[in-house]
């Protein structure tokens, strides 16, 4: 059956049989559920738990109260009552505490809050975290394209997801992605050798092409070297600056996306530069002042080597931090993982682009030195 198909049949599927199926599942059982049902791939639906209690909208408080003191749900998932209209349509949520102080003979849509809290089962994971940040619920109501009460989604879980999610990124961010059709994740104590070979070579090897443009770029370089020997010694930590700093920010780009803090805007895109472009400019200032302090204590260095030795230090800063956030934003642009993008990419550019604003600076500062 296609996905088209599936969708077809979910939004016919009453919400009531959704969750009497999902009571009688264990928990990591329910993503397969979400699967079938026809919920894309890191959607809302896919987190789906049936742990939660919802109440008709004609309810008074006593009789909540009552259900609450029955109810073989654990305390946390008593927290908030939900409210339900006719074909459970979701009507907003009652916070116990609210409950306890309420009139007894009030009923539940007159207490209710906030009916546009709940979160659509298409809706993307980051949106379910931003509704958590937002609402600072630990249950999140979960409904259908006609707003009926589908199940909830627990702080708890939307947590651990996350957290997964990071670990896998963090593998990919470090140059190993997994092999299809066995998935991303590589596990190094039961997968076959060959596969771990294969997942770590070809990023490698990918690597190794910017390699060779780099030291080629180096090579032509014969005569700057060979007239200011000294610039050599200062290739190595130039170019490592600016991969250090462009993994640094990458990293908090990417995290940030996963916990829904940034969206894949131009507007997200323009502050998180803004943000971040003081704070690159003064570490480039205070590394590239440190760098030049060190070596003139340690080096008999003229200033102008020192100054392009500063210049380039500031630079590669600057641009590897533009890059690092420049990449996750192009990824989620294309739709693509951010985390393909991974560390030794990141590097491997700025090694390359960091020789470039290196020499570049030496020959508009040390020309003169040229035979």
């Amino acid at each position: 059956m296609d996905r088209e198909r599936q969708a077809e049949l979910l939004e016919e599927l009453p919400a009531k049989v959704v969750k009497r199926v999902l009571r009688e599942l264990p928990e990591e059982a329910r993503t397969q559920v979400g699967l079938v049902l026809g919920f894309p791939e890191g959607s809302a639906g896919r987190l789906m738990d049936p742990a939660y209690l919802a109440l008709p909208e004609s309810v008074t408080a006593r009789e909540a109260l009552d259900e609450v003191h029955f109810s073989p749900l654990a305390p946390q998932d008593l927290e908030v009552v939900f409210v339900l209209g006719e074909r459970r349509l979701f009507k907003g949520y009652v916070e116990l505490s609210r409950l306890v102080k309420a009139p007894p003979q009030h009923r539940l849509i007159q207490l209710a809050r906030e009916a546009h809290v709940a979160v659509s089962a298409y809706a993307p994971e980051e949106r379910v975290a931003e509704m958590f940040v937002e609402k600072r619920l630990n249950l999140l109501p979960m409904v259908d394209k006609e707003g009926r009460l589908l199940g909830v989604i627990h702080a708890e879980r939307m947590l651990r997801e996350i957290q997964e999610r990071e670990m896998r990124r963090i593998v990919r961010f470090g140059g190993t992605p997994g092999i299809p059709p066995k998935g991303e994740d590589i596990d190094m104590l039961r997968d076959p050798l060959r596969r771990i070979f294969m997942g770590r070579f070809l990023w490698l090897a990918l690597l190794t092409f910017f390699g060779a443009f780099t030291s080629t770029f180096i090579a032509a370089q014969q005569e700057m070297l060979g007239a200011v020997l000294i610039l050599a010694a200062f290739i190595a930590p130039i170019i490592d600056m600016g991969g250090n700093t462009g993994s640094q920010t990458a990293t908090l780009v990417i995290r940030a996306m996963a916990l829904g803090q940034v969206r894949p805007t131009l507007r997200d895109f323009l502050r998180i530069v803004g943000r971040d472009f003081p704070v690159a400019l003064t570490l480039g200032l205070a590394i590239g002042a440190l760098e030049a302090g060190l070596a003139f204590i340690t080096k008999d260095l003229t200033s102008d080597v020192l100054l392009v030795v500063s210049l380039s230090m500031i630079t590669v800063t600057v641009l590897g931090s533009l890059i690092g956030i420049i990449l996750p934003f192009a990824a989620k642009k294309v739709e693509a993982d951010p985390a393909i993008l991974s560390a030794p990419v990141i590097t491997s550019i700025m090694d390359l682009l960091g020789v470039m604003v290196y020499f570049g600076f030496a020959y508009a500062f040390l020309r003169h030195l040229l035979p």
